[in-house]
């Protein structure tokens, strides 16, 4: 069940990032005065952002986190 969360998840992220493009390529068909480097950078400004809110969130940090994190790796001979 884990896993088709995940997906769900990343579909949203995915929409999220896409939607944020549209955003700002109709900001720049409508002449807004915003700089374009600003409106560029949004969708990877607000990747940043979601990434800071899921670090700040405890729980969400050990549900991302892998399982073998911290754990040597020793090869089966």
């Amino acid at each position: 069940m884990q896993s088709g969360s995940s997906i769900l998840r990343v579909l949203a992220w995915a929409d999220l990032f896409g939607a944020i493009i549209i955003v700002q390529l109709h900001a720049q068909g409508l002449e807004i005065p915003i700089p374009a480097q600003f409106l560029t950078s949004l969708p990877y400004i607000a990747t940043i952002v979601v990434l800071v809110l899921i670090a700040s969130n405890r729980r969400l940090t050990m549900i991302n986190t892998p399982a073998s994190l911290g754990k040597p790796f020793v090869p089966d001979r």
